[in-house]
């Protein structure tokens, strides 16, 4: 393998210096210098490649660190913790901990990096040079990759395999290549989130804000791990990882053909116009294939203008009915075939264009591809080609590879490709959606929820039937009345009292606990008895119960009965909403078809905490439920906003309670009268940690400005403050603009101003001075500081800017001394931040809260740095040092 990599490394051109360690004497290897030992090498390299023997690695990482070589990449194999030597995985990470060595592998296959003509890999191809970044989690499936990408010219800015991950792993991947230039797009292959999910998602998030991603996950399942974990009321683990991917702005495919075609798209399409797609075709067949892929997809057809109509009636058979799909007819020629594609470029309503072609006498496939690729290469619109057959369509397929445009062999190949670029602007349109103001009134005592919670887990994993719903009406969560009796006769008491017709609940060990279904889905309804209108229907059903519970349960076991009104109401819509944890990412919001005598597994839908109000009905609106109550309600928007409602109180739950493991309220009920909770079950762990950071609420502070004595707020930014901060930037003088960007700007786009107001409180933070406006009604942003820290928490750039008419209130001061005091509990090593010399003031800020200043004369800038911690590795102390 040793001489596999150094004969690619030569053959790529590698332009930087090459030597060769080899125990066994040889003087060279592929004509490069050799040497027996790291420690007769004549200088110590920035990145050694090791393909030694597994027992020899964690030995060879100890002496490279030793003498201070800072990056090792393992190709060896057999370190996994699943083989018989898993202790050497441990060991190596052992031998590099006290030098910082980073480490990427053991068995990766290798990273080659086209634009330094750099193929450091057991790959049995080189690549070309191209816009799209591969990271996979499997070598084979990596150099299979290589080889379809050789056959179709296509390129790569890089391309890696992370194999076990001992050090370097999938985040700071996705960090680095996310501020790449030229890295365009990222394909992930995954069959695991290895480490922390946060930083996963983090990065991802992060990335795919400027970059399109797509993964292809795959389930690998280790040997000593029959099945996977999964998180109660999730029947798949895919589900998860479709709502994390989904959160976090990348686009999944689902299978190796859809990511071979993903890539061919990444890397020849142009920039999306819009969803809108145009389809052509010499016959109906194709053109319907097409057709039924794209609706099936939710994907939109173009609905052409009337001068497009006028002008194609010429070129088209008598029988075409006006309409998209556009079918040619077998007698369409090559210069037909082009002239439909140029019209359909030219109409306002046509965003891209499908050519599909079959081949016949009067058009061949390679002629045709030849006009079709003269129109395509003139329009700023995207046109895709599908050359249906292999025998004539093969080389009409190479044309266009060779000509950088988009080709595939199927129609729905051709619709799937085109609809991933769709999602991933959905996605993006979604993620950048400004959240609508959102204020819980009556805010919940969640001091005595959290002594509450913390309570019962002291003696128990589970909230009693009373606690739950004591829970829900801290949360605002409507119950309905409902009592709780030992035995028969005080089921009956209660009946009596309340009146009508009463639904009574035997409790007992298992459903006190959430998600509690057998394999049938039916253990609920059995311990339940409904509509029960008089005394002895009461008597005689408790009866049942009690025998039935008693014969399944010890005494001990069983915890007494629920007696509640019925509250079935007139055309009552039954939902099951709650919260549950995940092994790998943590809380979760679910939400989807409710009651006791159906599947409730059937319709799921999960989103990653915390919810806003946009969020939260996307979830409602990806549920089977929304187009029912669509169809039903009298008040759709209010009954919506009624749900969202409920589900951002859950997602408060979940970031006020991290003790809180799982929640189900089954059936939540929804009709004319609002929504009412009538059944609910409440379990307990280990304190949890979301996948996304939550909003930070215990930032808030209230301030008062030191001129005017006017009363703010100082706390982070928020997604809903999106209007606010564009009214703060256009209330900038150009001289403040200029000094805080370094050039004359324009008003900021909505895509701007979400990215600096819907940010990732992991690694972002934006503090803001916000106060009730002078006049008219709502807040108004005086000052902004955003810290920006790198994802190994060494350092974080800051950047501050004060409204013009602000300037002597101490908001300079307020807002730095808020990053500085934050950045330092998070243990961030340097704040680091720089200004145009002319700027006086930011200087003289810097200097009086304790930057160093210096002026740094290759960037013609003023450097401020601030030491905030100590750092404890020598890696730290090294990144600190460039």
């Amino acid at each position: 393998m040793g001489g596999i990599v150094l004969r690619n490394l030569l053959e790529s051109g590698y332009a930087g210096k090459l030597m060769a360690v080899n125990s066994q004497g040889m003087d060279e290897v592929e004509g490069v210098a050799c040497v027996r030992s790291v420690g007769e090498l004549p200088e110590m390299p920035d990145l050694a490649i090791i393909c030694s023997p597994p027992e020899s690695v964690a030995g060879i990482i100890r002496k490279l660190g030793a003498n201070m070589v800072k990056a090792a990449m393992i190709l060896t194999g057999g370190l996994s913790p699943d083989s018989r030597t898993g202790s050497l995985r441990e060991a190596v990470k052992e031998a590099a901990r006290p030098y910082g060595i980073r480490i990427l592998g053991p068995e990766c296959m290798g990273l080659l990096v086209p634009g330094s003509k750099m193929n450091a890999s057991y790959s049995h191809v080189n690549i070309s040079k191209g816009k799209v970044a591969y990271v996979g989690q499997s070598g084979l499936l990596g150099t299979a990759m290589i080889d379809w990408a050789s056959g179709q010219e296509i390129g790569f800015s890089h391309f890696l395999t992370l194999g076990d991950g001992v050090d370097v792993d999938l985040p700071a991947i996705i960090d680095y290549l996310a501020t790449d230039p030229g890295t365009h797009a990222i394909l992930l292959q995954m069959d695991r989130v290895i480490g922390s999910a946060r930083n996963f998602v983090s990065a991802i998030r992060s990335a795919s804000r400027n970059k399109l991603v797509l993964v292809l996950k795959s389930n690998i399942i280790s040997d000593d791990r029959l099945s996977v974990e999964l998180a109660p009321g999730v029947s798949d683990e895919d589900q998860v990882y479709d709502a994390a991917l989904r959160r976090a702005g990348a686009v999944r495919v689902e299978t190796s053909d859809q990511l071979f075609n993903a890539l061919e798209t990444l890397s020849r399409m142009k920039p999306m116009r819009g969803e809108r797609l145009a389809i052509v075709c010499n016959g109906m067949g194709p053109n319907a294939l097409a057709h039924d892929r794209l609706l099936r997809k939710q994907g939109k057809v173009s609905d052409l203008t009337d001068p497009t109509r006028e002008a194609l009636a010429p070129l088209l058979p008598k029988t075409w009915n006006g309409r998209n799909p556009v079918d040619l007819g077998v007698e369409a020629t090559p210069e037909r075939f082009a002239e439909v594609i140029r019209l359909l470029s030219k109409d306002p309503n046509v965003d891209a264009i499908l050519s599909i072609h079959a081949p016949t006498r009067m058009a061949a496939s390679v002629d045709t591809a030849d006009e079709v690729i003269k129109v395509a290469r003139k329009t700023p619109r995207n046109v895709l080609t599908c050359w249906m057959g292999r025998f004539s369509a093969i080389e009409a397929r190479n044309h266009c590879n060779s000509a950088g445009i988009p080709t595939f062999m199927t129609p729905e190949e051709s619709v799937d490709a085109f609809m991933q670029m769709v999602e991933y602007h959905r996605n993006q349109a979604a993620m950048r959606q400004t959240p609508a103001p959102f204020h819980l009134h009556n805010l919940p005592n969640r001091k005595r929820a959290r002594q509450m919670l913390q309570d019962a887990r002291a003696e128990r994993d589970y909230l009693l039937h009373s606690e739950a719903c004591d829970l829900l009406d801290l949360y605002e969560i409507p119950t309905p009345n409902t009592g709780y009796a030992d035995d028969i006769n005080g089921v009956v008491d209660l009946a009596r009292r309340m009146g009508g017709s009463v639904a009574v609940k035997a409790l007992h060990k298992d459903n006190v606990y959430p998600f509690c279904y057998d394999s049938t889905s039916h253990q609920r309804w059995r311990d339940l008895a409904l509509d029960l209108f008089s005394i002895n229907e009461v008597r005689h059903a408790t009866t049942k119960l009690g025998y039935r519970i008693g014969e399944r349960y010890q005494p001990d076991e069983c915890f007494g009965f629920v007696v509640q009104q019925m509250k079935r109401g007139f055309q009552s819509m039954q939902m099951n909403v709650g919260i549950t944890r995940d092994p790998v990412f943590g809380p979760l919001i679910l939400f989807g078809v409710g009651g006791y005598t159906i599947d409730v597994l059937a319709d799921r839908n999960i989103m990653l905490p915390p919810l806003n109000f946009a969020l939260a009905r996307q979830l409602v609106k990806r549920s089977r439920i929304y187009n029912i109550i669509a169809e039903n309600s009298y008040q759709l928007e209010r009954d919506i906003d009624h749900i969202c409602e409920l589900l951002i109180r859950l997602s408060e739950m979940v970031v006020d309670l991290p003790e809180l493991k799982c929640l189900e309220i089954n059936p939540l009920l929804l009709n004319k009268r609002g929504l009412l909770a009538v059944d609910c079950a409440v379990s307990l762990a280990e304190d949890a940690r979301l996948s996304i950071s939550p909003y930070p609420e215990y930032l808030t502070e209230q301030v008062v400005l030191k001129r005017s004595g006017r009363q703010a707020v100082l706390r982070a930014i928020r997604g809903e403050d999106e209007p606010a901060h564009l009214e703060f930037f256009n209330s900038l003088s150009p001289e403040s603009i200029r000094l805080r960007y370094f050039y004359s700007r324009g008003v900021p786009t909505h895509a701007e101003l979400a990215n600096w107001t819907q940010i990732d409180y992991d690694r972002e933070m934006a503090f803001i001075v916000s106060a009730p406006k002078l006049s008219g009604a709502g807040f108004e942003t005086l000052g902004v500081v955003r810290a920006v820290t790198d994802a190994d928490n060494v350092r974080s750039e800051f950047s501050i800017v004060v409204r013009d008419d602000m300037q002597g209130e101490g908001l300079g001061v307020m807002l730095m001394q808020k990053t500085i005091d934050y950045c330092r509990a998070r243990g961030t090593l340097q704040l680091d931040g720089s200004t145009m010399p002319t700027n006086k003031g930011m200087q003289g800020l810097a200097r009086k809260l304790g930057f160093k200043v210096s002026y740094n004369m290759e960037e013609d800038v003023v450097d401020m740095k601030m030491k905030l911690n100590e750092p404890t590795e020598d890696w730290q102390i090294y990144r600190l040092q460039h």
